[in-house]
């Protein structure tokens, strides 16, 4: 049962709410992938937050409390879609690390140039995240929080974001080079081939060497 505020409370509330408001539909939405399941996990999380705004100290970080309120609506709903993440200890381990694959470093030399080319290609592998490593990329590299306010929002050491940020990314960019080879954007010896080659009488060649 919702507490019963006092009308400046209530207009607190919702003046702190209404500042970050779109960053936390956009996270709500990025994290579980689906309009109608973000509209729903960004609307229990706002009713979880004006419920127990009482429990919300006056002067800390408000952004951060009701990330930390969404991130574990997010958490549910995936588990609901069976879109659960790994834990750390069942990680391949013997993994070829994505550094080592031949286009990586020419890739980094021109990232804006690749993601010209890219399209849904980005969204679908960023979908292929777990939850807690699609949480730690979206709170760290759009949202800006530190290492330890992502801790503190995830309720993880620090050590285990660092972790699942590092295997977010190498999940990402590999991914996301194997697409550059399948399309011919990478050849396999590191080089990235011209656009105007791309757009040759619509016949691009494909990993070769």
């Amino acid at each position: 049962m919702a507490k019963a505020y006092s009308e400046s409370q209530s207009a607190d509330f919702l003046r702190l709410l209404e500042k970050h408001r779109d960053e936390f539909y956009r996270y709500a939405l990025r994290t579980v992938w689906d309009s109608n399941v973000a509209e729903d996990v960004f609307q229990s999380a706002v009713l979880a937050a004006y419920e127990n705004y009482h429990k919300f100290t006056p002067g800390t970080n408000f952004r951060a409390w009701v990330y930390r309120i969404i991130t574990n609506k997010c958490f549910v709903a995936n588990r609901e879609t069976s879109r659960t993440f790994q834990p750390l200890e069942n990680a391949e381990l013997n993994l070829v690390t994505v550094e080592e694959k031949p286009g990586y470093g020419d890739l980094l030399r021109n990232p804006s140039e690749f993601l010209e080319h890219c399209g849904d290609e980005v969204h679908r592998a960023f979908r292929r995240l777990s939850t807690a490593e699609r949480s730690c990329i979206l709170l760290r590299s759009v949202e800006r929080f530190s290492y330890q306010e992502i801790a503190e929002i995830l309720e993880m050491p620090v050590g285990t974001v660092m972790t699942h940020l590092s295997r977010g990314r190498a999940k990402l960019r590999s991914d996301l080079l194997d697409y550059a080879h399948e399309e011919g954007i990478v050849r396999n010896y590191p080089r990235l081939v011209p656009r105007k080659e791309l757009k040759d009488d619509g016949n691009r060649e494909q990993g070769t060497l």
